[in-house]
């Protein structure tokens, strides 16, 4: 599937892993947090105008509200930029997090090329496209030239068999897999999911595996498009486009096969993501704070399935709860299933739709010796200040603020 985008994207007429071809995108993404040194590279490129401004996307997302003077400066310049430049796309604070809104938006369309200068742009392979992180230096140069320099990957594949078990989550089986190929498995590599536990997952779910194989080092994390693609982009799609799909002799470096009906809660323990251990393994452990949020797991139904378990239920007394919508649209429907007042009368906290404490910036900064589970992606040292964190699924972290520890979603029942 990347040889094909890529190869549809450039003059080439095919190519093979390890070429190098200059591509044009048909999306180029910025942030609050990647737009400014982005744009100065832009400048001292000799750059002044914006080569395709009707495909780029800028979002604040990271730094929403602002939190220092200096933030707000630099979010005032990149608006003024986007004004002067005709950038037609562009999402301010509180719209929420640019992967979120590319994808409820129909921005995130089979066969298109995506590039982003943030990670968790692997995110919108869950739709079939071919989507990757760049650096500030290429945002800068992709802005000004429209096209892009980039090295082919080689693929893996990854076939997960049957379907995963009531209360286990996509994030345990990408988890599992995180576990299993480690941070190293797939360094520059474009991984393909397939099997019938992939083609059971809903949009959100395989969204959850696309944003995670940037963590397994992969280049882009691709789910071959189906009806359930197609469903979703119904009415959605903001242009027409083309599907992509492998070669039924399509040759892979690897092939990883997991049995989605053994998967069961996991969590990856500081400070690693591919740390992994079993709910049950670690279960007991006492929490400060329990956050639900991210580009990994905030969309509507994440949060949707979060609030089924809290029902009823309050946060245990000592544990703070932080739950951010990952997008306004999921904040509003929130609003009104219900769900933002069943998670406040339980005890938890609402925050402004975007990236929130995932970065230790703002909104649940950890102090010395805190511990936190989390829906997000990472747990680097220091990633939300001194503290520890802990990764799991948001059914996971539905019964852990229960209980004040990390529990197994299963007991909740």
């Amino acid at each position: 599937m990347a040889e094909k985008m890529l190869a549809a994207h450039s003059d080439a007429e095919s190519v093979s892993p390890g070429m190098h071809v200059t591509a044009e995108p048909d999306w180029v993404l910025g942030h609050d947090l990647s737009a400014p040194p982005g744009k100065h590279r832009w400048e001292q490129m000799g750059f002044e105008t914006v080569k395709h401004p009707d495909r780029i996307i800028i979002v604040f997302d990271h730094y929403v509200p602002s939190a220092s003077e200096r933030i707000s400066t630099l979010m005032d310049e990149i608006e003024g930029w986007v004004e002067d430049q005709g950038i037609e796309h562009f999402f301010p604070a509180g719209e929420g997090i640019s992967h979120n809104i590319m994808s409820e938006g129909g921005y995130s369309l089979p066969g298109e090329l995506i590039v982003g200068s943030d990670s968790h742009t692997t995110t919108h392979g869950a739709f079939g496209a071919f989507a990757t992180g760049i650096g500030h230096t290429d945002l800068g140069y992709v802005l000004g030239e429209g096209e892009l320099w980039l090295k082919v990957p080689e693929s893996r594949r990854v076939v997960v068999e049957n379907t995963l078990p009531e209360n286990v989550a996509a994030k345990d089986l990408g988890l599992r897999l995180m576990g299993e190929l480690t941070t190293k498995g797939a360094i520059y590599h474009s991984i393909e999911y397939h099997g019938e536990g992939i083609e059971a997952l809903e949009m959100y779910e395989r969204a959850t595996l696309s944003n995670l194989a940037v963590e397994l080092g992969a280049m882009a994390g691709l789910v071959p498009p189906d009806d359930t693609t197609r469903d979703y982009l119904d009415g959605r799609a903001l242009r027409d486009f083309e599907e992509v799909h492998p070669d039924a002799e399509a040759t892979y470096i690897e092939e990883t096969v997991i049995d989605a009906s053994t998967v069961e809660p996991l969590v990856a323990k500081p400070a690693s993501v591919d740390n992994i251990d079993t709910v049950e393994t670690v279960g007991g452990t006492e929490v400060d704070q329990v956050f639900v949020g991210t580009c990994n797991n905030a969309r509507y139904e994440d949060i949707a399935a979060f609030a089924e378990l809290l029902a009823g239920e309050n946060v245990a007394p000592g544990t703070d709860l932080i739950v951010t919508p990952g997008s306004k649209q999921a904040l509003l429907r929130m609003n009104e299933e219900g769900l933002s007042n069943a998670i406040m009368n339980a005890g938890g906290m609402i925050s402004t739709p975007g990236c929130g404490a995932c970065f230790g910036a703002h909104g649940g900064v950890l102090g010395e010796g805190d511990v936190c589970l989390g829906t997000m992606n990472r747990n680097f040292p220091g990633r939300m200040g001194p503290g520890d964190i802990y990764l799991g699924s948001p059914h996971t972290a539905a019964a852990t603020a229960i209980y004040g520890e990390i529990t197994d979603p299963r007991e909740v029942l």
